[in-house]
């Protein structure tokens, strides 16, 4: 946990927009670490990218250029070159579904593709990574979900169409917390909050903003990201971009676990509020919220759409600014 590496971001680090845990780490390619049959630590990999007298660095040579030609065949939607691509079928779809998500939906598994697939009529198709397109097109298509986050498509699909839970399923992740009561307000504790926690968190935010649009392929954008933190009025933390053109407005927040309820919780200014309300805003407001190790380092970050967390959430005020002029008596 913590690790930065480009497989924990791709797995445990973005679980919540797709999940592909459960096969072992040989989809990978390769990997450090044991087996069942064996608990020697070593360098394991898959003959697909290499055979017994391959060094581990010509694997991982082979293995990055799978990965390089997985994103150029995704930029130009070569579905044929997407699933001949030696990569594992879970691996490739959650890296497609992150840097392209405006082409594939956050589905992984093969089978689940297919068979939603066919439950919302689009005919069969010769590739796999071409269902995974098409069902991201079928969001676009119907005035409701056009407007809704992946993550929370990709929930109501699986509770439509795997688990058929659809009236008990929950449409995001984000939940409001289970008990409500009337807790004490520490105004210290909202002062201190950013003082002591908030500039390692947008620092680690902004660096992971950095990642997310070289990732893309948009290495300029992400030297062009505005720093507006020492402007509190714009209301938001840095403006960066989802495309040329197209701005994002990030507001990091560090987020703990309320020790009474056990809720998460961070602390909202009014400005923010309303901001990211506005509608030239609300479509690309996002909340960057930064959890934190028990060493006291930030060790995952979590984006959420505003108004999504806004929908699945209990919000309440905790501070208010009362402005006036004292005049002595004559």
């Amino acid at each position: 946990k913590g690790t930065a590496s480009f497989c924990a971001c791709v797995e445990v680090k973005t679980r919540t927009w797709a999940n592909m845990q459960g096969a072992t780490a040989l989809k990978f390619g390769i990997y450090y670490g044991k087996s069942k049959s064996d608990p020697t630590v070593r360098y394991r990999f898959t003959q697909k990218f290499g055979d017994d007298d391959s060094t581990n660095k010509e694997v991982f040579a082979n293995v990055k250029d799978a990965l390089l030609d997985l994103i150029q065949s995704g930029k130009e939607l070569d579905f044929r070159a997407i699933d001949e691509n030696p990569l594992s079928q879970m691996f490739k779809a959650k890296i497609l579904s992150l840097y392209f998500p405006e082409h594939f939906i956050n589905i992984c598994s093969k089978d689940h593709l297919k068979e939603i697939a066919m439950e919302m009529g689009i005919k069969e198709q010769q590739f796999i990574s071409k269902y995974q397109h098409l069902l991201f097109k079928k969001k676009l298509e119907h005035k409701i979900t056009r407007n809704w986050s992946n993550p929370k498509y990709m929930s109501f699909l699986y509770a439509q169409f795997i688990r058929k839970d659809l009236s008990s399923a929950p449409a995001v992740i984000v939940k409001k917390p289970q008990k409500r009561n009337h807790p004490e307000v520490n105004f210290e504790e909202i002062t201190d909050n950013r003082d002591l926690i908030g500039k390692k968190s947008e620092e680690y935010a902004l660096n992971w903003e950095k990642n997310r649009l070289i990732g893309l392929g948009y290495s300029k954008l992400a030297e062009e990201i505005d720093d507006r933190r020492n402007r509190p009025t714009y209301g938001y933390d840095f403006l960066s971009f989802n495309a040329p053109g197209d701005e994002r407005y990030i507001e990091v927040k560090s987020i703990g676990r309320d020790g009474k309820e056990g809720a998460f919780r961070f602390f909202l200014s009014g400005n923010e509020l309303t901001v990211s309300n506005l509608s030239n805003h609300s479509k690309n407001y996002y909340f960057y919220l930064v959890q934190y190790g028990k060493d006291g380092e930030p060790c995952n970050l979590y984006v959420k759409h505003a108004q999504d967390l806004y929908t699945n959430s209990e919000m309440s005020p905790c501070a208010y600014v009362v402005r006036f002029d004292l005049e002595e008596p004559a």
